[in-house]
This record gives structure tokens, sequence and C-alpha cells, in this order.
């Protein structure tokens, strides 16, 4: 019988086709029945799956909004394979193609005393080989492996061992990523103790492995992320596993069991005849002592238990001697993280002091040109005076000269306040909760900011770094930490796109939060200083020659403040969509949203109050929000 699997990847909810017709619609007589957001786009019979001579075959049904593969419109019949997107509609429900195959695979019966046992594999001759990289969403490390099999566990013999060898949760060979019949990857359990699970379902029977999928080795054990597949041809002359049946691995084991039980019994009979004349020998030298013996037991009964208390003093004395050194040893270690810790942040310490320092200084630098053209213009203007032009180019040079002080005066006004704010120190406690946001639509990338707001990572961005007109949610999103390497896969949790703003939560986040937010919109103020700090020019500029993502940081003043919106006057352009703007307490005041192309560090931002009616109830309360 013919199989597809789908997986729609709003609500991640599968669906399994069996049989060789299946359609897609609002309408019941549908196999896959659309309903929710964004099914007004979806017609009543919309699309076709069919299983034919050649395989799963995709077919629109003359639908309003037409059928999607892979983001193109679909003209006619398509053929389907797995790791295909079918849309339906332009902004309607989309399904990822987890498995296609013409024949159910076979499962083979329970054994008594051994439970189920695994499938067999069917891996053809010219499999290809899958490469694969697996993050461990508790540690952030990475483990790369590539091969037709790649085992899971906390044995030598794993490619990917997440745990150590005493680890318990995790059994020796826990589970495994083979080549499926369809020439998919597939994971299964290879028999554990505890259980293996994908996306937080069992692995009864091999599971398709996809990109973002989480693989935990049994309940409470590590999680890992896919985080790359990759196929290569497999190595020529590297050697394949021949299959054993049941019934030869059962006719295997009880030979070996017989011919272990030879050799027990020989070693047994010879151990029984070396003993029985070691006994004799020592019978025959103490019989003659037994007497004296028994007499010295008699008179030093006393004395014995004397020395049992004794030693049982001096072993809890021991013990409370050694627990300083081990309270040493602790204190020891957690004084190596904490000069690690203070090593990262005079690192960013520093970086946040030049990069204040190298702006300053084009201030100064601008501030002394505006000095030069408002003397440049007072020279003039006297010139003209004493060659008595008309009066109106004398009041015309007065005019640029009154301009030429003002502006020189607010540089110098800016200046004064930059300088008076602590923006190295805000930056340094502040930049490690500040992320890059990378988000993919089909085959294009694009990057921003967001800045997480709580211990278990829920992150503020803008809506347009997460969505667009044309897609309302990206196929995948990552963030990647201030002074980091790893990335998370993160979720869209709400959107507006009326007041630009995204609430993200980044999957399995243990890292800095900020924590001073201006949830009533009072701590921005006109003329103040300010500083923002994110990621202009995305990831690009963010990388430079490292893995590691560095912020950076612009500072100004604040030159307007409203309801709706903070305007922002910095001294360097914009381009960092979704940073957090700080005022000079260290509270962020707002997300910055755009800057305006025809006026070079004038960037608008929206007060952080315009969040709170989008925060999730419970998270509201958590933070004391109403």
């Amino acid at each position: 019988m013919a199989y597809l699997k789908l997986i729609e990847l709003g609500t991640r909810s599968a669906t399994e086709v069996r049989g060789d017709v299946a359609r897609l619609g609002r309408s019941p007589d549908c196999t896959v029945v659309l309903a929710g957001a964004h099914v007004e786009v979806v017609s009543a019979l919309h699309a076709e799956l069919r299983h034919g001579p050649t395989g799963w075959q995709l077919k629109d049904l003359g639908s309003r909004n037409g059928t999607f593969l892979n983001g193109h419109r679909l003209e006619g019949d398509a053929r389907l394979k797995a790791g295909d997107v079918i849309g339906l509609g332009e902004s309607g429900p989309r399904f990822s193609v987890a498995a296609v195959a013409d024949v159910l695979e076979a499962t083979v019966p329970e054994r008594p005393g051994l439970g189920a046992s695994p499938p067999e594999r069917h891996t053809p001759p010219e499999a290809r080989a899958y490469g694969v990289t697996l993050l461990a969403a508790l540690t952030g490390r990475r483990y790369e492996a590539r091969g037709v099999r790649i085992r899971l566990g906390r044995g030598r013999e794993c490619e990917v061992q997440p745990v150590g060898p005493t680890d318990t949760i995790v059994s020796r060979v826990h589970a495994e990523l083979t080549v499926g019949s369809t020439g998919g990857l597939v994971i299964r359990d290879v028999g554990s103790t505890n259980g293996t699970f994908v996306n937080d379902e069992p692995v009864i029977e091999p599971v398709p492995i996809r990109l973002g999928d989480r693989i935990m080795l049994g309940k409470g054990g590590p999680v890992l992320i896919v985080e790359g597949i990759g196929t290569a041809p497999q190595l020529p002359g590297a050697p394949r596993r021949s299959h054993v049946g049941p019934k030869t691995l059962r006719a295997m084991i009880a030979a070996a069991i017989a011919k272990a039980k030879r050799r027990l019994a020989a070693w047994v009979a010879l151990l029984v005849l070396f003993f029985g004349a070691g006994v004799y020998g020592v019978y025959w030298l103490v019989s003659g002592e037994v007497q004296e013996t028994e007499r010295e037991r008699r008179t030093a009964g006393d004395s014995t238990r004397a020395e049992t208390e004794r030693l049982r003093q001096e072993l809890a004395a021991a013990r409370v001697a050694a627990a300083p050194a081990a309270l040493v040893e602790s204190l020891r270690v957690k004084l190596q993280a904490a000069e690690a810790s203070t090593a990262d942040l005079r690192a960013a310490l520093a970086r946040a002091q030049t990069a204040l320092s190298s702006q300053l200084e084009a201030g100064e630098q601008r501030r002394l040109a505006a000095q030069a053209e408002v003397q440049r213009l007072r020279d003039e203007l006297a010139a003209a005076e004493r060659r008595a032009p008309s009066p109106a180019t004398i009041d015309s040079l007065r005019r640029a000269v009154t301009a030429a002080e003002q502006q020189t005066q607010n540089l110098e006004g800016k200046l004064r306040a930059i300088r008076a704010s602590d923006f190295a120190t805000i930056a340094q406690q502040s930049q490690g909760a500040v992320g890059l946001v990378t988000v993919s639509f089909g085959h294009d990338y694009y990057s921003g900011t967001g800045f997480v707001i709580t211990a278990d990572g829920y992150l503020l961005t803008n809506w347009h770094v997460v969505a667009d007109s044309q897609h309302a949610r990206p196929d995948t999103i990552w963030v990647t930490m201030a002074d980091q390497a790893a990335a998370r896969l993160a979720d869209v949790i709400v959107t507006s796109q009326e007041r630009d703003i995204a609430v993200l939560r980044v999957r399995g986040y243990q890292g800095p939060y900020l924590t001073d937010l201006d949830w009533t919109g009072t701590r921005a103020r006109q003329g103040e200083p300010a500083a923002l700090i994110g990621y202009p020019a995305g990831s690009g500029f963010a990388h430079l020659r490292s893995a590691v993502v560095r912020t950076s940081m612009t500072a100004g003043i604040i030159s307007r403040a409203t309801e709706d919106v903070i305007q922002f006057d910095g001294m360097t352009i914009g381009g960092s969509s979704g940073s957090p703007l700080f005022n000079s307490d260290g509270a962020v005041i707002a997300i910055h949203r755009a800057g305006l192309p025809q006026a070079p560090g004038f960037a608008l931002s929206v007060p952080i109050k315009h969040v709170v009616p989008l925060l999730p109830t419970e998270l509201k309360q958590r933070l004391g929000l109403r």
C-alpha cells in the first residue's frame, strides 16, 4: 500500500496518507481537511495527491489561489519527493513532505523477553552516505558525523557521544541514524532502556529526520538539534554490514552459550582441585595451634572491640578533615569560572570603550569642522560689510552665520551629554543579551537584531525582521547571541504589523537577559543621551573574520519623544532593526525600527510600552505587568 506523510509547518501536526489518492481542501470530503488561520485562501477542493507508476504526483484542482511546490506555482502535475514543501495559495497553509514510500516498511513481530526487534534495514548497495551536524541544546556543543549508519550513545563505538560513559539515562548504543528505504535519513531506537524521542514523540518505528528536529535520548536525557544534513557518495571499498536474520542470530547465541559453558566447567574443576589442596595444607599447618589461638582470642576480645571503636573515630575524623578539601576544590572551580567571566567582561568593556572613543573622535572632528565653517562665514560677512554690498546680501550672510553657530552649539551639547554618560559600562552589562536574528524565506536569508527579556528565552525584535507582505512567517529562525558562535532555533510567538513588533522564543535558551525595561513609557526625555546596541549591516559585518558575532554601539541623544515614536539622533547610520535603545541609566526605552537614508544618524524607534498588550498572559504575570 502506498504511503505519504505530511507535516503542517504552522502547527507541526502530522498527517499520514495510506492509499493511492488524497485530496486537500476545506470540504469535509477531503482526506486532509483544512481549518484555522489563513484557511480563507484555500478552496473547497484545492489540490490532489495521487500515487501512480512513477510515484506520488501533486496536482492543482482548479483552485482560486493556486497550488505551490517549493515556492513555485504549479502549472501541471509534479512528482513529490521527501523534503518538498506544498503551499495552498501564496499565504495559505504549507506542508512539508516528511516521508514518501511506495510500500509501508514491514515490521518484525516481538520476541518474548527481548522486546520488539528493529525493522530489517534494506539499504541499497549504492546508498549515499549522510553527513549530519547535531547541536547539543544544553551545552551548545556541535557533533559532526558521516556514514550510512551513525550511532548515538555513551559507548566508545558510537560516532556521536553526547554524554559521558557513566550516564545512566543514555544506553551504550541508544539510537542510530540510517538510510531509509526511500533513500532519506531516518532515526531508529536500537533497544535503549529509556527510549528515543523526536520532537517529544517516541520512536516506535524508523522516523524521517529533517532540519530543526529535536532528538532526545531518554526522558530527561540530552537533546540534540539537527542543524545540518548533507549527502555524499559512499567511499570506494567501504565495508558494508551483512544482515543476520533472527533464526541465525538465535543459533549463534546458543552455540556461543554452549561453548562458554564447556569452558566454565573446565575452569571450575581446575579451581576445585587447586583450592582443595590448598585447604588441606593450611589445615595441617594450623591444627596444632588451634587451642593456643582460642585462648588468645578470648583474652583479646576486649582489646579488639576497643581497636574497632578507635578506627571508627579516626574514620569519622578523616571524613571531617576531608570536607574542607572538597570545599577548597569547589571554591577553586568557582574562582576559575569567575576569572573567565571577568576576562570576558573586560574584553567586552574594552570593545565598548573603543567604539565609544571612535564615535567621540568623529564627533569632535565634526565639531571642529563646524567651528571652522562658522569662522569662515564670519570672515566673509566682515569682508562683505566693508565692501558695502546690498542689504539682502548682508542679511543672507548673517542668517548663514547664525545657522552655523546653532549647529555648532548642538554638536557641543550632544558631545557633552555623551561624555557624561557611562555607555561603556551599559554595553558591558547588557550586550550579552543582544542576539543576531537570521531568518530564511525559501532560499532567501535576512538578518536583524533582537534582545532577550526573560531567563527562558523570550526575545523582542521587529515584525519586518521575521515577516513581510508576502510571507507571514519565515521557514526557519536562528539566533546567535553576542560573543558566541553557536546559533539556536527560535519560534514566533506573536507579531504586530501595525506597531512593527515581534515576540520570539529561543529554544533551550540559557543565558543573560535584560531586566530594566521602560514598560510604562516614562523614562525617555527629549535631549537626554541614549545608545543603540545591535548588528548594523547584518551578519556579514557582525561575524567579521571569525564565527563569533560582535555587537556595535552608537551613541547620541533623544531628539524627540512622543506616544508612538522615539527619535534617536545618533552619530552613525541606522540599519540594526530590532536593536534595544538604552537611556543613560541603562534602561531599554524602545525597539529600533528604521533609519532614514536621506538623514544619516536619524533613527526612529517603537516605545517599549507597546509590547505589553502583545505578551502572553502568563508572561505578563511573571514580569509583573497588567
